[in-house]
């Protein structure tokens, strides 16, 4: 009934009869021929061959080393499996309703990550220990896929994807650099770890996704985790809460709230919607999904669009644009036309418009250039071209590491542009395993994509895909891997892309 209700909307078939008048106008026709012309192009065929090439991790020689240590391994292994069952320990385990609960949801909490974080700072900040608890749920979770690895999986091969070797090498790099290349040994081990720790969570994601029930799981929560900021956005902006003036330049003048839930930042807030708005999207295009479940989706997806554009973040929006342009390439290119349509509406909110404005203003590159973001875009290069082999060490400039020890490197300042401050603190032999790391998952994701075994799995791969390219470009305007959740949520989504693009089983069904 509520499905008959939708289809017969206004917004249903004005959205159809948009549709089918581009498709007939002369500019529809034009790019659909100019779209026949690419696709039956050489070029287009040689990158197709590159897409459809399949992942055989057993050619692989990390593959061959790590299946030869669980052949070795697997004997002893089911040994201690025996004897661990016997122990009272495990019964004990076994049989308690709390444990059996701990495993379903000890993983999929890290949907929840923003939450935990930010509440449990506000709530528990005195609390020395409390800064610990998600190095202490990372190695929870870590132990818990390794604990089923060795007692349950004896013959069965390690879990391999194609990002694996890359982000070893880096781990590598970073731990020589940290060694060789840090003039304060605190901040280098600090900085050290921002990289490398969250890249673990792409381990263990990879090794918990083996069905769509658990992959859908933490979609699902993902989504709801996003639409709950999205809606908790919409009320702060209701009641007009406070936010702070350098939020925007003097100049600017004041443009009202700016949104930023429980993060406590509108451009963090607006990452978070980069990476969930184009897997919510995926879930409510899915065709075997039930309509009372796609109309949540669909209203979760509405306040995380609203939140997004409230909270005037300019870099969001450009990362939320490129996330929805590859969407739309990966899964029906025509629907381009509602996303230049959508950008166009969006230009006529006033503050909107003003924030743009203000950005292509002499006004803006004058003050960007004297105390903003050009500035310290420059000095970071200037940085870097003086820097270029090592860099100026781990931890030591432009990001959070930095300045909570600015008593020893006082001139630091917080960079605005990830990739730029990478570079300038790990040099070109640490920015350059971190590129072929990224080059391997945009390379393997796209054949992720294109080797999906059906429509719905195909968007949910496209919608994980599209957030992460969004992020990808978010970083080369704010600090966003700085932020522990956003690496987090980055890596758990690259594993949901690897997993439905190149690991699923076959013949099963959204949950």
């Amino acid at each position: 009934m509520l499905e008959l209700w939708f289809k017969e909307s206004l917004i249903y078939r004005f959205a159809l009869a948009f549709l089918e008048a581009i498709k007939h106008s002369f500019t529809g026709r034009l790019v659909e021929r100019a779209g026949i012309i690419i696709v039956n192009s050489k070029i287009a065929s040689c990158l197709r061959s590159i897409a459809n090439r399949p992942f055989k991790p057993e050619e692989s020689l990390f593959y061959r080393l790590a299946e030869k240590a669980n052949k070795r391994s697997a004997g002893f292994r089911k040994k201690m499996a025996v004897f661990m069952k016997e122990s009272r320990f495990y019964k004990l385990l076994s049989n308690s309703k709390t444990f059996t609960l701990i495993k379903q949801l000890l993983i999929p909490l890290v949907a929840f990550y923003p939450f935990i974080d930010e509440i449990g700072r506000d709530l528990l900040g005195g609390f020395s220990l409390f800064g610990l608890w998600d190095e202490v749920f990372l190695l929870a979770c870590v132990f818990y896929v390794f604990a089923v690895w060795f007692f349950k999986k004896w013959e069965e091969p390690l879990v391999i994807t194609p990002a694996g070797p890359p982000m070893l090498l880096l781990i590598s790099v970073s731990f020589c650099l940290y060694l060789l290349n840090s003039t304060y040994p605190k901040l280098g081990f600090e900085g050290f770890r921002v990289v490398v720790q969250y890249l673990l969570w792409f381990f263990v994601l990879n090794s918990y996704l083996i069905d769509d029930k658990k992959a859908y799981l933490i979609a699902r929560l993902l989504v709801y985790s996003g639409g709950i900021m999205g809606v908790h956005g919409i009320i702060q902006y209701i009641m007009k809460v406070p936010t702070p003036a350098h939020w925007t330049d003097y100049a600017e003048g004041s443009t009202g709230t700016r949104v930023f839930s429980i993060v406590g930042s509108p451009n963090i807030l607006g990452s978070i919607f980069i990476l969930m708005i184009p897997l919510c999207l995926a879930l409510v295009l899915q065709k075997e999904r039930e309509f009372t479940d796609r109309l949540v989706f669909f209203v979760l997806l509405g306040a995380m669009g609203l939140s997004l554009v409230l909270t005037l973040s300019r870099g969001a929006w450009l990362g939320a644009a490129v996330a929805l342009f590859v969407f739309c390439l990966a899964i029906n290119p025509r629907w381009l036309f509602i996303l230049a349509a959508g950008c166009g509406a969006m230009l006529m909110v006033p503050s909107v418009m003003s924030r743009i404005e203000y950005l292509l203003s002499p006004q803006y590159r004058i003050n960007s250039m004297t105390a903003g973001r050009l500035l310290r875009y420059q000095t970071g290069w200037d940085m870097f071209m003086q820097h270029k082999l090592m860099g100026v060490g781990l931890g030591h400039f432009g990001g959070a590491v930095a300045m909570n020890n600015n008593n020893l490197v006082p001139d630091t300042f917080y960079m605005d542009n990830y990739w730029l401050k990478t570079a300038v603190e790990m040099g070109l032999a640490g920015i350059t395993p971190f590129f072929i790391l990224i080059f391997i998952l945009v390379l393997w994701s796209i054949r992720a994509v294109k080797q999906s075994e059906n429509y719905d799995t195909r968007l949910v791969t496209a919608g994980g895909f599209a957030g992460l390219c969004g992020v990808i470009v978010h970083n080369m305007m704010e600090n966003v891997f700085e932020v522990q959740y956003m690496v987090a949520y980055f890596w758990v989504i690259a594993a949901l892309v690897f997993y439905f693009g190149l690991r699923r089983k076959k013949g099963l069904t959204p949950s």
